[in-house]
């Protein structure tokens, strides 16, 4: 079949591998130049004519999906696909790929510099001499540290394998995984044992089936006390309300969070200079970015050599 391809995503450098691999089997006939995430209006225009979607965080509605009655295929540039109503994509037989494993190292590491900038105040210090003020406080040793691992998947493991590196001691709760999984470090069987024990933790796992928080008010509650909780997942994870009470009581000394549950974000939590925040960038290095692309292009062609 000869396929009319949309990319969706806001930002895609890799177009002209794409027009290239494509050659006689298809052709490039939009590209998103705004700049900007397209919402559910601008892609039920666009997208009525397409075989196929090179994707990005965008959410493609069962309102999307239904306007758009010759799309076959989904590549998604990253991991989660949540942004893509299965069900209506199941239904018009449409295929949704992903691209699990190129990111998952540069999310790793992003981890790892949230946690430092968080314990070392990096972000504070960095502000306040740009202002001439040379405040001194004082930040918290990472090596020694127990740091709780939510979720033991690409990204997880790497993290883990880091702090471990690093003199820490790893706890890690994930209920999806074999009973009979052999690892190095700790497993434990409840959330709530990781929150009572661990110094810092780090949530790598997808949204909650039902919507709702993972860590909200009940479970900050049981936390250690001047825990540190960093987020490169996704931002429904976390309550932000509780977060930020938790934050104000000391609960939480500090927090590290690359994801928000709506962004652009410009809440509440932006206010505390305990949090240190970037906007959802974690895999978006530019070795990994490639590697990304490269894959959502493979997985796009493949599937549609298929139709």
């Amino acid at each position: 079949m000869y396929a009319k391809i949309a990319i969706t995503i806001r930002s895609f450098s890799s177009i002209d591998l794409l027009s290239e691999l494509l050659k006689n089997h298809g052709e490039v006939k939009y590209i998103n130049t705004s700049g900007k995430r397209l919402g559910e209006d601008e892609l039920c225009h666009i997208l009525e004519d397409f075989d196929g979607v090179i994707a990005g965080t965008e959410k493609f509605s069962s309102k999307v999906l239904e306007s758009s009655p010759k799309l076959r295929v989904i590549s998604r540039v990253g991991v989660g696909v949540d942004s893509i109503d299965q069900e209506a994509a199941k239904k018009q037989g449409i295929s949704i790929l992903n691209t699990p494993e190129a990111p998952a190292l540069a999310v790793a590491e992003h981890t790892l510099a949230l946690t430092f900038a968080v314990i070392k105040r990096i972000a504070t210090y960095n502000e306040n001499m740009r202002d001439n003020n040379f405040t001194i406080e004082s930040g918290l040793l990472l090596a020694g540290k127990t740091v709780g691992v939510i979720g033991l998947g690409r990204v997880g493991r790497r993290v883990a394998e880091m702090f471990e590196m690093l003199g820490c001691n790893i706890l890690f709760y994930d209920p999806f995984l074999p009973v009979n999984f052999i690892s190095n470090w700790k497993r434990v069987d409840s959330l709530d044992y990781v929150l009572k024990k661990a110094d810092i933790i780090t949530l790598h796992v997808p949204p909650q089936s039902d919507g709702k928080p993972l860590i909200g008010s009940n479970e900050l509650n049981v936390c250690k006390s001047g825990m540190v909780l960093i987020n490169t997942s996704r931002g429904s994870l976390v309550d932000e309300n509780a977060l930020a009470k938790a934050i104000e009581s000391g609960v939480v000394w500090g927090a590290g969070l690359d994801v928000f549950p709506v962004e652009p974000y410009s809440g509440k939590l932006l206010d505390f200079p305990q949090v240190v925040a970037t906007p959802h960038v974690a895999s978006n290095t530019i070795e990994s970015r490639q590697q990304m692309e490269k894959e959502a292009i493979n997985n796009l062609l493949a599937k549609l050599r298929d139709l």
